[in-house]
């Protein structure tokens, strides 16, 4: 689907695993920039419109589009909206597209993926799209300092070329796959927790969103009024509501598959024979009475409660980016997903800077659980549902 991106992924391997996570605190300033840009225009909201209704899953996967791109590549990249609605659209087929080609035998998936491309496309219109915007930063990285372009990223686009071999450099091409192909993985899961954090704030008493607001305003203030990566590292609130909603609202029936290479004896004494696919079932786990008190009840503040005020481990077990056996939104061990910080981030400075400008309520006689969308072992929220955002005065 992608070409050699499977076979030599050194665009996962150290860039996401090491390099982006030390990056954030400059790409902080520039997601936060784009947010604030972006959020009024994505809302509809205008000088003389005070109160929008609009479906929020689709409005937060492209509002989150255009802030990742900010990272991934840039201004104006981040802002062509043709590219962007290639690239969303790029999950929404390929994802549904991987499933069904498990229906067909092994020697017919690669020309089944081939016509399908040919009929739909949107992973080829997006690489064609973003190749410019990827060729500019090849120029840039070119023009300046090397030091300080290795030091000071200003794009994700930027730490891929730390690494590229020279035949990608020379064929911008084989670049721009890599960012869609990042891209693709940056979009929809952040949409879809930042979707279900709106609609659980909609539910959530008044006085508990605003200890959300007055915990991200003492954050702010206690950084000089300057919403950093340390600003941000402090909505401990907003943290815990986003790892409620990792462990209430699973995304998948089950996950982190993988097949044994050999005969393999689990802890109770199950043999799985060479060729076993295992996966994990996030539900029973995240649900686990022994773990969790209360584990059907939805309390989104829950993992703030843990905390001690310390920051130490103990502390940072209770962080929605933490891996643990009870806890498997991110995976487990060392293929856990290398880009959950950048996600975590991202969303966190859109839903602040949503929190802190609307009021979200839920339509007059709406109801205040819209059924997800189900399909094959994915779960999404509700793409027609709607959430009213009302500027605040305050």
């Amino acid at each position: 689907m992608f070409g050699d991106i499977t076979t030599n992924p050194y665009h996962l391997e150290t860039i996401i695993r090491s390099d982006l996570t030390k990056a954030l605190r400059s790409l902080v300033p520039e997601m936060l920039e784009e947010a604030r840009l972006a959020i009024p225009e994505h809302l509809q909201m205008t000088d003389s419109v005070t109160s929008v209704s609009i479906p929020v899953f689709p409005t937060m996967v492209h509002l989150v589009a255009r802030v990742s791109n900010r990272a991934m590549i840039g201004a104006p990249g981040c802002r062509d909206e043709k590219f962007l609605k290639k690239q969303v659209s790029v999950a929404e087929e390929v994802i549904p597209m991987s499933q069904i080609l498990n229906w067909f035998p092994v020697f017919l998936r690669s020309a089944v993926w081939k016509l399908f491309c040919v009929t739909v496309g949107a992973k080829d219109d997006a690489v064609r799209l973003v190749s410019p915007y990827v060729q500019s930063r090849i120029e840039y990285a070119q023009q300046v300092d090397p030091s300080q372009a290795l030091d000071n990223p200003n794009t994700i686009t930027d730490l891929l070329l730390r690494y590229a071999p020279e035949e990608d450099i020379k064929d911008v091409t084989k670049l721009a796959v890599r960012v869609v192909h990042l891209n693709m993985a940056a979009i929809h899961t952040s949409g879809i927790f930042t979707t279900h954090a709106l609609f659980e704030l909609a539910r959530m008493p008044p006085q508990q969103v605003q200890e959300i607001r007055a915990e991200i305003t003492a954050a702010i203030d206690s950084e000089g009024g300057v919403c950093n990566k340390s600003a941000v590292g402090k909505f401990y609130l907003l943290d815990s509501l986003l790892k409620e909603i990792g462990r209430f609202h699973s995304l998948f029936a089950v996950g982190s598959s993988r097949v044994t290479l050999r005969e393999a004896v689990i802890a109770d004494g199950t043999v799985l024979p060479q060729g076993s696919v295992v996966a994990f079932a996030p539900k029973p786990l995240h649900h686990n009475p022994q773990v969790y008190n209360d584990p059907d009840t939805f309390d989104p503040f829950r993992f703030a409660k843990l905390r001690r005020g310390d920051n130490t481990a103990h502390d940072i077990q209770q962080s929605f980016t933490n891996l643990s056996n009870d806890y498997i939104v991110f995976g487990i061990g060392k293929h856990g997903c290398p880009g959950r910080f950048f996600a975590a981030l991202k969303i966190k400075v859109i839903l602040s800077e949503l929190l802190l400008s609307y009021d979200i309520a839920f339509p007059e006689g709406a109801s205040h659980t819209p059924k997800p969308f189900a399909f094959n072992i994915f779960t999404v929220p509700n793409p027609t549902a709607k959430l009213v955002f009302t500027k605040r005065t305050v």
